[in-house]
């Protein structure tokens, strides 16, 4: 580390393998939804929902890509895209508690000023956690926040 930059590499997302259950049930529910809704007489929303599942399984048989991760007095650069200090409002990392019940890796959780893309998740490595806290908290302010529900809905969804 650098007394103006810290860079790590880590996964886009967390990847979780699923066995054959797990597709056999999500295929059950998605037809099953389907069917409800040709027979509620709402064609559209019986053609969203399977494609919405055909997208999300495509993207979950894709591996993770991993990307290079930077911090420095432009911003936090994320692959190609940096998010400049002035678009953040704060940040707050998010780790294990001892009496959690489902594990994820430590994340930054940044809140940006913009309105389209509130929440910000960038994985952490442990290697970083303390030179990344320290760093971050001297360009903007920390608040306590909780995971961002779609991204806690899709990990308990196995996604």
């Amino acid at each position: 580390m650098h007394d103006d930059t810290i860079s790590w590499v880590a996964a886009e997302y967390e990847h979780a393998e699923h066995g054959a259950d797990w597709y056999w049930a999500l295929g059950i529910i998605t037809i099953s939804l389907a069917v409800a809704f040709i027979i509620a007489g709402n064609m559209l929303l019986s053609v969203i929902i399977i494609l919405g599942v055909g997208i999300l399984l495509y993207y979950e048989k894709h591996p993770a890509a991993v990307i290079e991760y930077k911090i420095s007095k432009a911003g936090i650069r994320a692959g190609k895209i940096l998010y400049p200090w002035e678009s953040l409002h704060s940040f707050w990392i998010l780790q294990k508690e001892e009496d959690a019940k489902d594990y994820h890796a430590p994340k930054l959780l940044l809140v940006s000023k913009k309105h389209l893309m509130p929440h910000i998740v960038i994985p952490l490595t442990e290697f970083v956690l303390e030179d990344v806290h320290e760093m971050v908290g001297r360009m903007v302010s920390e608040e306590p926040r909780v995971e961002p529900l779609p991204d806690r809905l899709m990990r308990k969804l196995g996604f």
